[in-house]
């Protein structure tokens, strides 16, 4: 009887201690909205390599279609963050949506053209590259009116000098553009690329201009207090960087499927670096602002405060 009562002593005592102990919060989702794009795939090597579970999250990316399926989900409270650009940041911040960036997540960068200005087959023939007066096909009101705007004018031409065409879906104008109906089109990569494989050679692209292209944003609950979340999030996104860098072409497969890679570039198209994670500057963003209040598509300026997470990335 003694000995089982000491059995019983020893067990309660185990438990009160186990009880002292702190206990292990369980990991909270965290449902971030992607694109099927180029800037993506680090957030994708983070999934595949387990690295936000190894820093403690459940993280699901949910891979939408457009920025506007993506947008309205967002707007239906159905994510906790979002992959997207700066001109999409801060409408939705316009809109109330407190999801502020959390880091810059691609930009323009020498040797890895991310968007760019192709001409069609025919075009190119008669004109070269001169497109003064050239019908180029773009998407009205987002982040690649800004770079058309950007390249055109660091390659001597006013707006006035071109006429833009809106074609909203990107496959309708590179079918447009390789079928001449179109002189010119700007693309993101890797269309760019399949572009000029199908004869449609490359006449600009924005490499050179310095610019914040993408971003991570983060819902602002995230960023308050310790901010927890937010600093493993970024940790297990930095992680992904490194492995990214030390093999790049263990990765080809996962770009190829996650990032819309078309099967004819799959063998050779590169494997970008990503830059660390950074907030854009208040000059970038403010830049954005203004071409964005010139276009009508905000109606101030909002504080850099308020568009950036408090802490560094």
């Amino acid at each position: 009887m003694k000995r089982v009562m000491v059995v019983c002593w020893g067990m309660l005592l185990l438990w009160s201690v186990v009880l002292a102990l702190p206990q292990a919060r369980a990991a909270e989702p965290v449902r971030f909205g992607v694109l099927n794009v180029l800037d993506t795939l680090p957030l994708q090597v983070a999934e595949h390599d387990g690295l936000f579970a190894a820093h403690g999250l459940d993280v699901e990316l949910v891979p939408f279609a457009s920025a506007m399926e993506r947008d309205v989900a967002i707007q239906a409270g159905r994510l906790d963050g979002y992959f997207g650009d700066l001109i999409a940041a801060l409408l939705l911040l316009q809109q109330g949506r407190p999801y502020p960036v959390g880091t810059v997540s691609y930009r323009t960068t020498p040797g890895q053209p991310m968007f760019g200005v192709a001409l069609a087959p025919g075009y190119a023939q008669t004109h070269g590259s001169q497109l003064r007066g050239a019908r180029i096909g773009y998407s009205r009101s987002t982040i690649m009116e800004y770079l058309l705007e950007k390249v055109t004018a660091a390659n001597g031409l006013a707006p006035s000098d071109f006429k833009r065409i809106e074609i909203k879906k990107i496959p309708i104008r590179l079918q447009m553009l390789l079928s001449d109906q179109i002189d010119a089109a700007i693309l993101p990569e890797p269309l760019l690329s399949l572009a000029r494989l199908k004869g449609g050679p490359t006449a600009w692209t924005t490499e050179q201009l310095d610019l914040p292209l993408t971003v991570l944003c983060l819902h602002e609950r995230y960023s308050r207090g310790e901010a927890e979340v937010f600093r493993s999030f970024m940790a297990a996104y930095r992680e992904a960087l490194e492995h990214l860098r030390a093999q790049p072409d263990q990765y080809r497969t996962l770009m190829a499927e996650t990032c819309r890679i078309p099967k004819p570039l799959v063998q050779d198209f590169p494997v970008y670096e990503y830059p660390d994670p950074a907030l854009p500057t208040e000059a970038e963003v403010q830049d954005v602002q203004d071409w964005m209040i010139h276009n009508d598509m905000l109606d101030a300026s909002l504080p850099y405060a308020g568009v950036v997470v408090s802490i560094q990335p």
